[in-house]
């Protein structure tokens, strides 16, 4: 009961507040997927616009994760505030979880506008909308644990949002998420390498993007999964949750 009371209490702290002092920055969080959604269907008509909007879905929860970098490198660096979570019976992963739920709720515009666009345009099934969620979330938590491990790791609170903004960039346009992964041509494999990538595929054949076999989706849960292991053991085993 301790570890959900911290995860709660940390999520109101860093997300419900933030977001509802000042609201700009939830809505400025969404700059870059809608531009890239405007421009894929000015560019690329229907499709385009299919793709912008499960590209946009995909980037939105990506950036919930990769932002906890920032976030938990300044409590523990400028405000040590883990140093305090630290005397406590809280243990990382809690910690962990309730920065991630806090980013979930400030990127939550970003989720509803488009989930909403996502129901407008497309009719999926039952199955495929719980699958959609269930990638999501592995999403959500691969990304968000790694990100706590990384930010264990900055000693110097003003490099971490550069990090954050390359990161972010790299994990969610080169791989194939604005695009399917049979692009890619006989190396298509690896967009099972990025835990985007392999969210992405789940999503574009939800929605009759593009068709996968099974066997293909069966393998973008697996690293999902994957992901999800190493996140946990990173955020458990490695990462430096006492400070010298």
């Amino acid at each position: 009961m301790h570890q959900l009371r911290a995860v709660l209490v940390l999520a109101w702290l860093n997300g419900l507040l933030p977001i509802i002092r000042s609201p700009l920055w939830a809505i400025s969080t969404l700059a870059t997927p809608i531009s890239l959604l405007i421009l894929l269907t000015v560019l690329y008509r229907g499709i385009g616009m299919m793709m912008g909007i499960v590209g946009g879905l995909v980037w939105t929860m990506l950036s919930s994760g990769t932002a906890l970098i920032g976030d938990a490198a300044y409590y523990r660096l400028e405000l040590k505030f883990q140093q305090m979570i630290v005397a406590t019976p809280t243990n990382p992963l809690a910690y962990t979880i309730g920065l991630a739920l806090s980013e979930v709720i400030f990127t939550l515009p970003g989720i509803v506008l488009f989930v909403v666009l996502l129901v407008l345009k497309t009719s999926v099934s039952l199955w495929g909308t719980l699958g959609i969620t269930a990638s999501l979330v592995l999403l959500w938590y691969a990304v968000s644990s790694v990100a706590f491990y990384a930010s264990t790791l900055f000693t110097y609170i003003r490099y971490t949002w550069a990090v954050v903004s390359l990161l972010t960039l790299a994990l969610g346009v080169l791989p194939p998420v604005y695009y399917p992964a049979t692009y890619l041509g006989g190396a298509w494999w690896i967009a099972y390498l990025v835990p985007t990538s392999a969210t992405a595929m789940v999503v574009q054949s939800a929605v009759g993007i593009t068709h996968y076999s099974m066997l293909q989706l069966g393998m973008s849960y697996v690293s999902s999964i994957a992901w999800c292991l190493v996140g946990t053991v990173l955020t458990l085993r490695v990462a430096k949750w006492r400070t010298p």
